[in-house]
Protein backbone atom coordinates (compact mmCIF):
# COMPACT_ATOMS: atom_id res chain seq x y z
CA UNK A 1 0.00 0.00 0.00
CA UNK A 2 1.24 3.48 -0.96
CA UNK A 3 1.29 6.25 1.41
CA UNK A 4 1.30 10.24 1.46
CA UNK A 5 0.82 11.68 5.19
CA UNK A 6 -2.24 10.20 6.45
CA UNK A 7 -3.57 9.74 3.30
CA UNK A 8 -3.37 5.97 1.87
CA UNK A 9 -4.57 3.97 -1.30
CA UNK A 10 -5.61 1.05 -0.60
CA UNK A 11 -4.72 -1.73 -3.90
CA UNK A 12 -8.14 -3.60 -4.55
CA UNK A 13 -5.67 -6.16 -6.60
CA UNK A 14 -4.59 -7.36 -2.35
CA UNK A 15 -8.49 -8.75 -2.10
CA UNK A 16 -9.49 -10.13 -5.66
CA UNK A 17 -7.63 -12.45 -7.08
CA UNK A 18 -9.52 -12.02 -10.73
CA UNK A 19 -8.09 -8.17 -10.70
CA UNK A 20 -4.64 -9.47 -9.89
CA UNK A 21 -4.57 -11.09 -13.03
CA UNK A 22 -5.29 -8.08 -15.10
CA UNK A 23 -3.09 -6.15 -17.21
CA UNK A 24 -3.41 -3.02 -14.65
CA UNK A 25 -4.18 -2.41 -10.93
CA UNK A 26 -7.08 -1.05 -8.93
CA UNK A 27 -6.70 1.57 -6.88
CA UNK A 28 -9.39 3.64 -4.35
CA UNK A 29 -8.87 5.79 -1.48
CA UNK A 30 -11.15 9.09 0.09
CA UNK A 31 -9.54 12.30 0.29
CA UNK A 32 -10.97 15.63 1.72
CA UNK A 33 -11.35 18.11 -1.25
CA UNK A 34 -10.55 21.45 -0.56
CA UNK A 35 -7.01 20.58 1.16
CA UNK A 36 -3.13 20.97 -0.04
CA UNK A 37 -2.89 17.03 -0.96
CA UNK A 38 -5.95 17.27 -2.97
CA UNK A 39 -5.19 20.31 -4.95
CA UNK A 40 -1.76 18.72 -5.26
CA UNK A 41 -3.40 15.87 -7.12
CA UNK A 42 -5.70 18.88 -9.33
CA UNK A 43 -2.56 20.55 -10.12
CA UNK A 44 0.03 17.82 -10.55
CA UNK A 45 -1.37 14.42 -10.78
CA UNK A 46 1.26 12.69 -12.72
CA UNK A 47 3.62 13.77 -9.79
CA UNK A 48 1.48 13.22 -7.06
CA UNK A 49 0.18 8.99 -8.44
CA UNK A 50 4.57 8.37 -9.37
CA UNK A 51 5.34 9.51 -5.61
CA UNK A 52 1.90 7.71 -4.33
CA UNK A 53 1.95 4.66 -6.05
CA UNK A 54 4.67 2.80 -6.92
CA UNK A 55 3.37 1.03 -10.55
CA UNK A 56 3.19 4.80 -11.81
CA UNK A 57 5.97 6.40 -13.24
CA UNK A 58 6.62 10.57 -14.06
CA UNK A 59 6.50 9.61 -17.78
CA UNK A 60 3.19 8.59 -17.28
CA UNK A 61 -0.84 10.45 -18.59
CA UNK A 62 -3.59 10.69 -16.73
CA UNK A 63 -7.45 10.45 -17.76
CA UNK A 64 -9.43 11.78 -15.19
CA UNK A 65 -13.45 11.90 -14.89
CA UNK A 66 -15.53 13.29 -12.10
CA UNK A 67 -19.06 11.98 -11.28
CA UNK A 68 -21.44 14.01 -9.16
CA UNK A 69 -19.08 17.21 -10.11
CA UNK A 70 -22.65 19.60 -9.53
CA UNK A 71 -22.06 18.86 -5.69
CA UNK A 72 -18.81 21.36 -6.39
CA UNK A 73 -15.22 20.44 -5.17
CA UNK A 74 -15.69 22.22 -1.63
CA UNK A 75 -14.28 21.19 1.61
CA UNK A 76 -15.99 17.61 1.86
CA UNK A 77 -15.21 13.80 0.75
CA UNK A 78 -14.23 12.78 -2.15
CA UNK A 79 -14.34 8.97 -3.47
CA UNK A 80 -11.12 7.98 -6.03
CA UNK A 81 -10.59 5.06 -7.72
CA UNK A 82 -7.42 5.01 -9.81
CA UNK A 83 -6.84 2.46 -12.77
CA UNK A 84 -2.63 2.17 -12.99
CA UNK A 85 -2.21 0.44 -16.59
CA UNK A 86 1.55 -0.41 -16.80
CA UNK A 87 1.50 -1.21 -20.53
CA UNK A 88 0.22 1.90 -21.49
CA UNK A 89 1.76 4.27 -18.96
CA UNK A 90 -1.72 5.66 -17.89
CA UNK A 91 -3.67 6.37 -14.90
CA UNK A 92 -7.35 6.63 -15.26
CA UNK A 93 -8.93 8.43 -12.04
CA UNK A 94 -12.97 7.85 -11.62
CA UNK A 95 -13.47 11.01 -8.59
CA UNK A 96 -17.29 10.06 -6.83
CA UNK A 97 -17.78 13.79 -5.02
CA UNK A 98 -20.15 13.01 -2.18
CA UNK A 99 -22.88 15.34 -1.57
CA UNK A 100 -23.20 17.28 1.53
CA UNK A 101 -25.56 15.16 2.98
CA UNK A 102 -22.94 12.10 2.83
CA UNK A 103 -20.15 13.90 4.06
Amino acid sequence: MATHGNASWTKIDDVSQEIREEPWSLYWREWKTGTEPFEELLHDPVGVLAEQIEEVGPDWTVTTTVANHHVGLKASPICIVATVVPNERRAYLWLYKHGPQDG
